[in-house]
């Protein structure tokens, strides 16, 4: 019945509401997780404070006591999937066994992020240009990982010479456009379920760039 039923009614029915940052079932959380819904349909600018506190089923003077502003919220909400993403591909690179291994569980990563919690990562997928160009000394990157990874790939002889940059930027279009496409209502199965195929891709995308 839950899907049935709007954010502020489901907080107002004691469901455990699931949280970004916060502790899941709080106040907090149920304010990042109206926040996001309204913000991955109708964009950060779209949207006002007191429909995001309609939203959660709480006052608006609640969402200035967990965050400073509407923005702070909303980057908040974006540097959190950034952060995990970046936690994601480290992983899936330092417990590869190789070259392709690495792009394989790197593209897992992605899928099973993009299904794990479909609304957050479309939001990072549709605010990367609002957010991800902030200049933040040691914020995490995970395209920086995984461009780095390709550069040590051509170093050893492992895939063609190329910019490494690019060559990552091709590689993440192979599942960031699905993404977006799935977001726009072109198909709606899991992205997990073709994550082989799209790791296939990836490396041929690494190849050619």
């Amino acid at each position: 019945m839950a899907g049935s039923v709007g954010m502020s009614e489901r907080a107002l029915l004691g469901e455990d509401v699931r949280g970004v940052t916060a502790t899941h079932g709080t106040a907090k959380a149920r304010i990042e997780r109206a926040a996001l819904g309204l913000f991955a349909t109708r964009g950060v600018d779209g949207v006002s404070t007191r429909e995001i506190a309609a939203e959660a089923g709480l006052s608006e003077g609640s969402i200035y006591k967990n965050f400073d502003s509407k923005d702070a919220l909303a980057e908040t909400l974006f540097e959190a999937i950034h952060a995990r993403l970046y936690a994601l591909v480290k992983t899936a690179i330092a417990e590869s066994a190789d070259f392709e291994d690495a792009v394989r569980r790197v593209v897992a990563a992605y899928c099973d992020a993009a299904d794990s919690d479909r609304t957050l990562f479309e939001y990072h997928l549709t605010h990367m240009f609002r957010f991800g160009q902030i200049d933040r000394p040691g914020r995490p990157d995970p395209t920086a990982l995984i461009a780095a990874r390709i550069a040590e790939a051509m170093t050893a002889g492992d895939c063609p010479d190329g910019d490494a940059e690019i060559k990552a930027a091709a590689a993440l279009g192979v599942v960031l456009q699905p993404a977006a496409h799935r977001m726009a209502g072109r198909f709606s199965i899991a992205m997990a379920s073709r994550a082989d195929a799209l790791a296939r891709a990836a490396l041929a995308a690494i190849q050619e760039a």
